[in-house]
This record gives structure tokens, sequence and C-alpha cells, in this order.
């Protein structure tokens, strides 16, 4: 735990070297709860990563709304629309569905960033690939496995395609809070998971489920696996909506009650550490703070944090968020974040 606490001095003052985990290309975002900052992190970390694809698979649609507010009226190729062939006999397969950010972002010009937008009827996705699952089951000898794989893999398969067609090297899948559906098809589109985790007991709860869904073999996840078995590791859990002690010096001293939530955690990372991408606790466990109304200046301007400035301000509802002193030190975590993974 000294040394967690300890790296958030270097993070703030921006001379933390990079962990040494493995790097990978595609990363899923997810954990069973709302409400954590899912959406927010990567949102944040696609700007980061620059020549990416982010893929909007929760049907709230919020990522889609961060890269275009007039997503909903544009008409163009949705996630739904690309995974729906999968499962639906006779309807042919669609390609070319991402959509350059700097088309409609202003704050992406000159990044190559590239969406896939999400799609309110992801809501049904979960009953038609339970339908589709129980007909593949029905079917005898190796094509059966052949079918399950094409739609378990379903994902992953658009995703190589518009990352192909995209030209980017990197990708982030943004999920919805609860697992079945397009969630669960990107954990097997991804190489490995960012798990945000808020400071409360309810989102470190839904750690734990997460953990038993990627390992009891009476979870829905593991009834029924592709060839192979795929089961994504966890590259680092996010503990957002941190706090700091307020004592004099102690500006990267985490209060007791994060402090407490970080205890839980990384006791929980200790005792699941198998299922992470290495066997040193110490690598996964990062801290966000908790950004109040910066986080709410970004969301309505859908503006990046890493270009927000102290005093930036919004009005919403005749409610005034001002962007406040702890910017400097949330663009010094999102980017020691980001380090870590590409």
């Amino acid at each position: 735990m000294d040394t967690i606490i300890n790296r958030q001095y270097d993070i703030a003052a921006g001379i933390a070297a990079p962990l040494e985990l493995p790097r990978f290309s595609t990363y899923t975002i997810c954990n069973l709860r709302g409400g954590i900052g899912k959406t927010s992190l990567a949102f944040n970390l696609a700007y980061l990563a620059g020549d990416v694809l982010a893929v909007d698979t929760c049907p709230q649609c919020n990522l889609s709304c961060f890269f275009d507010n007039n997503y909903v009226g544009n008409n163009g190729i949705t996630a739904y629309d690309m995974l729906i062939p999968y499962f639906v006999p006779g309807l042919g397969k669609t390609i070319r569905g991402a959509r350059s950010a700097e088309a409609t972002n202003k704050f992406f010009d000159g990044h190559r960033a590239y969406f896939i937008q999400s799609d309110s009827r992801l809501y049904v996705l979960p009953s038609q690939i339970t339908t589709a699952l129980m007909q593949a089951r029905a079917t005898l000898g190796e094509q059966q496995a052949a079918i399950i794989d094409s739609m378990l893999y379903s994902l992953r398969d658009i995703i190589s395609n518009e990352m192909r067609e995209s030209g980017t090297t990197k990708c982030i899948i943004d999920t919805s809070p609860f697992f079945s559906g397009a969630t669960h098809l990107a954990w097997h589109a991804c190489d490995a998971m960012i798990v945000p985790v808020r400071t409360d007991q309810q989102s470190v709860n839904s750690l734990s489920l997460l953990l038993r869904t990627l390992s009891d073999s009476h979870s829905e996840f593991r009834k029924m696996l592709p060839t192979g078995g795929h089961t994504p590791k966890i590259q680092m859990v996010v503990l957002t909506h941190g706090a700091w002690s307020t004592s004099a010096g102690a500006r990267n001293k985490p209060s007791r009650q994060t402090r407490i939530y970080l205890e839980k955690v990384f006791d929980i990372i200790r005792q699941n550490i198998t299922h992470f991408t290495t066997h040193d606790p110490e690598n996964h466990l990062m801290v966000l703070d908790d950004f109040l109304g910066t986080g709410r200046v970004s969301s309505v301007k859908s503006k990046p944090i890493m270009l927000l400035k102290k005093g930036e301000s919004i009005t919403e509802n005749r409610v005034k968020s001002i962007v406040n002193d702890a910017v400097e030190k949330v663009q010094a975590q999102l980017s020691y974040i980001h380090s870590c993974l590409w």
C-alpha cells in the first residue's frame, strides 16, 4: 500500500516512471455497476491515445454523445447494426461503420481518432444473443464450434476490420453496467480489461462479482466459451472519486475513507492476482481524483480534461460548475494511466 500511495506524489509531479506492464492494443473498460466513471475514463483515454478506435457498447450512448452531440439524428451505422447480422441469419454484415471524431468534436482536430456509436437497441441484444446461442448448441458436429466462435468473437472481428479500415492501432471499448449482451462480447473482443471502482462498498462488491463472473464455472460467461476458452485478464483497477487529506503538506496523502477503500481493493487484487496481467498487486491499482466540477465541465462541453484550464466554467440548470485547482493533478493521473496502457 505504501508503494501505491507514495507513487501518487511522483504522478502529481509528472515524474513517475511507467509501470512494467505488458502493453496491449485493445482494452475493455468494465465494471458491473453504473456511475463509477467508465465513460469519462474511456473518453479521456481515447483523447490521450490518439490513433484510436473508441467503441460504445452501452445502450445509454453516453460515449457516443461525447464524440457527437447530434449522434441520435445522424442515422449513422451503430454497434447494433454491425453486431446483429452475427445473430440473425440472412442479414448482410455491415462494414466501415467507424466515424472520424474530429468531424463532430472540434477538440479532436488533428487526432487520428474514430468511434463506433452505440444504439438503444443494444438493450434487446442480450435476448437475441441467448436465442442464437441456444440454437447453435442444437447444431451437431464441428459446425457447432464454428457458429459459436463466430458469435462470441463477433465484436472482436468487427473491431479488427474497423481498425484496419481506419488505420488505427489502439482500441478502447466502453461497456454497460450489466454483463449480458454487448458487454459479454466486449470481454471476448479485448486483450485486457480496465476496471474502474468508486470509493464505495457497492463498487467494491461489483469488482468481486466481476472476478467471480470471470472464473466461476456456473457463471453466464463460462457456461459457453469460444474455442481456446478465451478469458481476458485485468490490466488495472482505477479507484475513482479519490479524496485526499486536507492537512498541511499532505496534498497527495489519501483521506481516511479513500485509504480504507484502497486497502479493500488492494486485498481483492492480491487474492485474485492470477486474473491480472502480472503477479505483482502493486502494478495494478491506480487512483483518480474526484474531479467534481472539472468532470461536469468536461461532460457538458464534450471537452477532454487534458484541455481544460483552471477557472473554466459552465452553468447548467442554473448551477455553475468551475474547473478547480485539482485539474492539473487529474491531468497528471490520466496521463500516467495512459502511459501504463500503451
